[in-house]
């Protein structure tokens, strides 16, 4: 099967499982929200909430908890008085206070005048008529108490009913009717624990017995607004907007808000005992919206929250409102879910790109700067307030890489054992190819005494070629050359030279016209543009001389008795550049031999290592020879060559041929 088709086949599966809501998917997302959250918290930007706090301080100076309700009374008037816009409490108060002096006495039959005792709940009912008070709601499975549950904002639906797409409740929790009743605001404190126990979002709206109830930190966004209507926009897919006049609780379909935790400063926290005891600056609180709750031990309102910290309740309802006023808080809805598909679609084409058509080193390199890239346009969005699910999206496109690396593997390793039968062949072929070369080079050792040559080839074929033929006792034949190129084309090209070398040396054809038919040989044999370099020459034993041509070859290296070396150079091109029509264009050269040795070599000789990376050189072959002047020619040639070959792979093929007829030869 195509490979396309099977990476798209892979990237469309990869797509349904990332819109597929599973709990393992929900717990990655979990991380990566409570990471940001961690890492970006911020301070609070505006100074429109205060907690006042029933701490330690509190309980320890006005009595043990809970307090009696004309404490309540107390702390609320004193802050009206201290001009306090809205007071929202994080209390209950179900049942009638068990504390109040009136009851009391009333239960032991004692008579009392009304004037001179007090009654802590009528105190209460007086102080919560004459502020902005809300009282909370809590959601249960069914109704404990009668006490009636009256929204007293005003609720306007445009589109789809909203209670088909909230949390519901069948009963609920709520202060006395009384209080109730005199309450400006009644708001929900129902949270929506995530499986892990965290905190991470608050239901802004509640269907509590087929009534819509708005959260606690709603309410006292209205009221601190003055206003008294919420609008709530709906369609098929669930809740798109709640808002007033004045601003919009952006939340999620199920009228989920997902809090964006800030840290609380000391100015935004003040213990209800300096309340309580008028012991306070009144301009801290003027204006703003006052939440009455507890961080105390052993009260047990303490969540756990995205950041690490358990913080008490009242704080995540100061958070929702610092959210909302600040407009500053997540979003997690279809806008997010699209973008976090553009981005996983756009990865996983790039990591198809990458693993397909690069090499698997840079696949990995570019595979990571992906993932940092996807990092960075996450924290790009978060910092805008869109939250993108990146973890799940950099494990999927982990999963595709993975795959694709694996089955590119597995691919170039099947193709990789397929050339590596080839390159058996191939070798196998050299090989013969070799022991054939071979088989053309001279074994006849009657010329020892007036020629010795040696090849070692780089490779299992040589481009590098030597010959000499006795064609008669005074007569021997000789060529060393050497082909452009390396390889079986190469060698293919010398057998074809020497071939035609060897019959017209038999025939005892002149110099010129034997050089001229090994050249047209080589031009019409030549594989695009390949020429050979050669010495062909013949020795007069008797004469004691040689003729020769060099077709543009090293020059020819000659020592005489006195020990000083002169050079022959070339005369003619390379074989086989061009065709000759006349051996008269062919011009040979004589040269005595008395007492003279004479040196022919490839540059593979003269360019080759003996120690390290230091080649030879022209003037080193001088110094070795003279060094081993006492030797014999082949003695000279065999230490050469043995010096040369010292790696494992030669840089170039070496070949070497000595001449020499000494008075004493014949």
């Amino acid at each position: 099967m195509n490979k396309k088709i099977i990476s798209t086949a892979i990237i469309f599966i990869l797509l349904i499982l990332n819109n597929i809501e599973t709990d393992l998917k929900k717990r990655i997302a979990f991380l990566n929200y409570d990471f940001y959250q961690k890492i970006f918290i911020e301070p609070f930007s505006n100074n429109n909430v205060v907690i006042v706090d029933i701490d330690e301080k509190s309980i320890e100076q006005i009595g043990q908890f809970p307090w009696r309700r004309d404490v309540y009374s107390k702390i609320i008037n004193n802050l009206k008085y201290a001009k306090v816009k809205v007071i929202a409490f994080d209390i209950f108060f179900s049942e009638e206070d068990n504390q109040n002096p009136q009851m009391i006495l009333k239960e032991f039959g004692i008579e009392y005048s009304k004037n001179k005792i007090i009654d802590s709940d009528q105190l209460f009912l007086d102080a919560i008529k004459e502020s902005n008070v809300v009282l909370p709601v809590v959601g249960a499975r069914k109704n404990s108490i009668d006490n009636k549950l009256i929204i007293k904002a005003n609720i306007v639906n445009r589109g789809e009913d909203p209670l088909n797409h909230i949390y519901k409740y069948e009963g609920h929790i709520i202060s006395l009717d009384k209080f109730n009743e005199v309450a400006k605001g009644l708001g929900s404190i129902s949270i929506i624990d995530s499986e892990d126990g965290i905190l991470r979002s608050v239901p802004m709206l509640l269907n509590i017995n087929n009534q819509l109830v708005p959260s606690l930190s709603m309410e006292a966004i209205r009221l601190f607004n003055d206003q008294k209507s919420y609008v709530i926009e709906t369609d098929v897919r669930g809740i798109q907007n709640i808002k007033t006049r004045t601003v919009n609780f952006k939340t999620d379909e199920n009228a989920l808000m997902h809090v964006k935790y800030k840290e609380l400063n000391s100015s935004n926290y003040i213990s209800a005992s300096e309340i309580y005891n008028n012991n306070f600056d009144n301009t801290l609180l003027e204006g703003k919206i006052v939440l009455i709750g507890s961080s105390a031990q052993g009260i047990f309102d303490l969540v756990k929250t995205s950041t690490g910290l358990i913080i008490p309740g009242v704080q995540v309802h100061a958070n929702i409102i610092e959210n909302v006023l600040a407009n500053d808080f997540i979003k997690i809805n279809l806008i997010t879910k699209i973008i976090e598909n553009i981005v996983l679609i756009f990865g996983l084409l790039f990591i198809f790109l990458i693993t397909n058509y690069l090499k698997p080193t840079y696949s990995i390199l570019y595979f990571i700067l992906g993932l940092g890239s996807l990092f960075l346009i996450s924290i790009i969005f978060y910092k805008q307030n869109y939250f993108i699910e990146i973890y799940n999206v950099i494990i999927l496109q982990t999963i595709l890489f993975v795959v694709l690396l694996y089955r590119r593997f597995v691919e170039e390793n099947k193709s990789s054992l397929e050339n590596e039968k080839k390159q058996l062949v191939l070798k196998k072929e050299r090989e013969i190819a070799g022991e054939v070369q071979k088989k053309l080079f001279p074994s006849n050792k009657d010329t020892q005494n007036y020629v010795y040559a040696i090849n070692i080839p780089a490779k299992d074929v040589s481009g590098d070629y030597y010959d000499y033929i006795k064609v008669s006792d005074e007569e021997i034949y000789f060529t060393l050359a050497d082909v452009s190129g390396k390889g079986i084309k190469a060698g293919m090209l010398m057998a074809n030279a020497s071939s035609v070398f060897k019959s017209l040396s038999k025939l005892k054809f002149p110099i010129n016209e034997l050089a001229l038919n090994v050249n047209n040989q080589v031009k019409e044999s030549s594989y695009k543009g390949m020429f050979i370099t050669a010495v062909i020459g013949k020795i007069n034993i008797v004469k004691k001389e040689i003729e020769f041509v060099n077709f543009g070859h090293e020059s020819i290296m000659v020592l005489d008795n006195k020990n000083n070396f002169s050079y022959i150079e070339a005369s003619h091109p390379p074989l086989g550049l061009m065709p000759l029509k006349s051996s008269s264009l062919v011009k040979t050269s004589m040269l005595d031999m008395n007492d003279k040795k004479i040196f022919i070599y490839t540059d593979g000789v003269t360019e080759g290592y003996i120690k390290d990376q230091d080649e030879l050189t022209v003037k080193g072959l001088e110094d070795l020879i003279l060094k081993n002047k006492s030797m014999n020619l082949q003695e000279v040639i065999n230490y050469v060559t043995n010096l040369l070959n010292n790696r494992d792979v030669l840089r170039d093929d070496i070949t070497m041929m000595g001449l020499e007829i000494n008075k004493d030869k014949k």
